[in-house]
């Protein structure tokens, strides 16, 4: 008899674990950036509103050292002005429209501050903050982490960028935050499934199942971006156990998820 309970026990257990859902988080890119222009307050709140479980933002500092959300190196697509980043104070940008060459309706929408979008989104959403490096940067990746450690936000993010440098920075300086590298292509330097990150935030077309695996067995999540919104691109990023979705319309994948 006890054999037998014990084997109905195992036998429960097995199911269980088996019928136990694999989460995946979403992370809106730049915000709402399929509905709203990316990278302004209009599209973090929407995110918020659309259950996004983390917004994606790009932080770059203006020439007098003030953190903006900006993505380009210049202010051109976004806002017309043929001007780079790092050249103008912020007083000069702050009047820049960031909204109207995505939709009329969000006309008057100023490039946001760093701090700003923190202070909007605190309790309500976390964050991936990603460090843009763009070659004229000086200190950015320490002045980032200040202001998340003055604003007591970081435990409700994750630090990303491109830039190995600047991640393996985040984690000399401050050990115990998560961190992640982000790359397009398997970079040639450097082994990332034994890199000293937490997170491997990669571009769809690059993860295969033999990745997921060798990430996960590394003990680091998988995090994707790019084409992620076709239909078939959504089961199949599902099936794979991604463990983080960075798509322009996370109203979309809420859906998904929660129809499978």
């Amino acid at each position: 008899m006890r054999i037998l309970k014990a084997t109905l026990l195992v036998m429960i257990i097995v199911i269980m674990t088996g019928c136990s859902q694999h989460k995946i988080f979403i992370t809106a890119h730049r915000g709402s950036s399929g509905v709203a222009p990316e990278n302004t307050m209009s599209a973090y709140l929407l995110a918020i509103e659309q259950g996004a479980d983390y917004a994606e933002l790009d932080v770059q500092e203006t020439a007098d050292d003030v953190l903006v959300l900006y993505h380009d190196k210049t202010y051109e697509r976004t806002s017309g002005i043929e001007a780079n980043v790092w050249d103008l104070p912020y007083d000069s940008i702050a009047g820049f429209e960031a909204g109207a060459w995505k939709s009329e309706a969000y006309r008057g929408e100023p490039i946001p501050l760093f701090a700003d979008i923190i202070d909007s989104v605190n309790g309500r959403m976390y964050l991936n903050v990603e460090i843009k490096m763009n070659g004229h940067q000086d200190g950015l990746t320490e002045h980032v982490m200040q202001v998340l450690e003055d604003k007591k936000f970081i435990d409700q993010c994750i630090i990303t960028s491109f830039n190995f440098a600047a991640v393996d920075l985040v984690r000399e300086l401050y050990p115990s935050y998560k961190v992640g590298y982000l790359f397009s292509k398997m970079p040639p330097d450097i082994d990332v499934f034994t890199a000293d990150v937490d997170l491997l935030s990669i571009k769809n077309e690059l993860v295969t199942a033999e990745f997921v695996e060798k990430a996960h067995k590394a003990g680091k999540e998988v995090h994707i971006w790019g084409k992620v919104d076709d239909p078939e691109e959504m089961i199949r990023l599902r099936d794979l156990k991604i463990d983080n979705v960075i798509t322009n319309y996370p109203d979309r994948w809420r859906e998904f998820l929660a129809t499978k």
